[in-house]
């Protein structure tokens, strides 16, 4: 038996051990502790161990190789069960494996290609909205976000609110917002809690609720599937032939629509930013989007035929992911390469330090689409590159996610030149989703058509 290993920890405070320098600035600080002590260190956050691991093989192990001793961290239950129910993010055991069947056919190729068309046709009416705005100063943040949320909408619900596109909107920010705060209560705040943020709390959340449980009610009376996810849904039976109850429904459906647009618009965000600065690589996309397209809108078809394009975005959430972090907490006491992960630590995975990790990546800064060619991608070791997360928990939008990401780019780049101005350099925040602070300004002009 191998001797174990003794897991580093930065210095901390006698008391709070690393909670406040965690919390001002979580991203550096993983960052800094890689750098200082290896790819397995130890934080003591409010009363929990937290340990950090960007060692590939030990990140494969946890999320694939042996995921059955792994669970969804219990951090992760007491922030996303309070505001989305027990859908599949907050799930575990049983019931998280019965309903991630039930959901996943809504994520199987011939339904992602049928919401290609509808990403393509939202997107056009966002460039008519760029063309009209003479200006063309745009917050690039807030159009993908209202963008990604018509498209949820449209997908999941078969439904477009867009006289109500303000009050979705709005309700969404509160929710991102409120969930925050959420993380570092340390204990939950109950509904009937009488301070302004609570009531703030509880009036977005029914905005939100109340729109799903109409939509849930509306098509269970209709019984029609009209092709979007709420119809598989409701339609769907497990092998004992039981379908989802309206909390069920309600809490999958919520599940689907928070998750379905936050972590997408802000990977796009970041994809403008990276083209914006580095314009060998948009000039290589450009060329290669005009060799297939040849100015018409681009198809899901289309998507195969456009390796380059794949590439850029791979790149993209590699250098910025969008899911800086995600977590899993060993059920029993696990012992992985001669390091010992006790039952109830919080296993913290990072696709932002594994990305940024310069003996997985050369020169890690650098944008170099280049890293995603077939033959460089299989080299890469198996639980460096994980912006979706990996194994049986893994996302279940990754498919459409990246078909999202690849057909917004592709309708939108070549008609429209767009970038930050020269002085703008955006602040990075590691909150629910690695976001820029106050939003995005970029510069939109039409591109001169040939």
């Amino acid at each position: 038996m191998s001797e174990r290993k003794r897991i580093p920890s930065p210095n901390g405070h006698w008391f709070w051990g690393h909670t406040l320098a965690f919390k001002d600035k979580p991203l550096e600080y993983c960052m800094d502790a890689r750098e200082a002590h290896g790819d397995v260190v130890k934080f003591r956050i409010g009363f929990h161990d937290w340990i950090l691991v960007n060692d590939p093989k030990i990140v494969w192990d946890i999320c694939v190789k042996r995921q059955r001793e792994f669970l969804k961290p219990k951090i992760a239950k007491r922030l996303w069960s309070k505001f989305l129910g027990e859908g599949i993010l907050a799930a575990d055991g049983d019931k998280w494996k019965r309903n991630q069947k039930l959901v996943r056919p809504g994520f199987h190729r011939e339904r992602i290609e049928a919401y290609g068309k509808i990403i393509v046709d939202y997107t056009t009416m966002l460039a008519d909205a760029w063309r009209a705005d003479e200006s063309g100063k745009r917050d690039i943040q807030k159009d993908m976000t209202r963008l990604t949320l018509a498209i949820v909408c449209k997908t999941l619900f078969d439904a477009d609110f867009a006289d109500d596109d303000n009050r979705v909107n709005s309700a969404m920010a509160t929710l991102n917002e409120i969930m925050l705060d959420h993380i570092h209560l340390p204990l939950p705040t109950p509904r009937w809690w009488p301070s302004a943020k609570n009531r703030k709390k509880v009036a977005a959340l029914d905005e939100i609720e109340d729109i799903v449980v109409s939509m849930i009610h509306e098509r269970k009376v209709e019984a029609v599937d009209r092709g979007d996810l709420l119809s598989m849904l409701i339609q769907a039976r497990d092998e004992n032939g039981e379908q989802l109850d309206d909390k069920q429904l309600r809490d999958e459906a919520m599940t689907l629509f928070f998750a379905g647009h936050d972590t997408t618009s802000n990977a796009l965000t970041w994809m403008w930013l990276l083209l914006s600065r580095h314009p060998e690589v948009e000039t290589r996309l450009l060329e290669e989007l005009e060799s297939v397209l040849q100015g018409r809108p681009p198809t899901f078809e289309d998507l195969r035929h456009l390796p380059y394009l794949d590439m850029v975005v791979k790149e993209s959430m590699r250098i910025l992911p969008s899911v800086w972090v995600f977590m899993r907490e060993p059920a029993e006491d696990v012992e992985i390469d001669g390091y010992h992960f006790p039952k109830g630590a919080f296993i913290m995975i990072s696709p932002y330090t594994l990305g940024h990790h310069p003996e997985l990546f050369e020169n890690p800064e650098r944008f170099d689409p280049e890293r995603f060619t077939k033959e460089n991608e299989a080299q890469l070791p198996p639980g460096a590159y994980v912006p979706f997360a990996a194994g049986n928990r893994m996302c279940i939008g990754k498919a459409f996610a990246s078909m999202e990401a690849r057909l917004v780019l592709a309708t939108l780049l070549p008609a429209f030149k767009a970038g930050v101005p020269k002085d703008y350099e955006p602040e990075l925040l590691a909150e629910l989703s690695l976001h820029p602070k106050d939003g995005m300004p970029f510069d939109v002009r039409p591109r001169p058509q040939l």
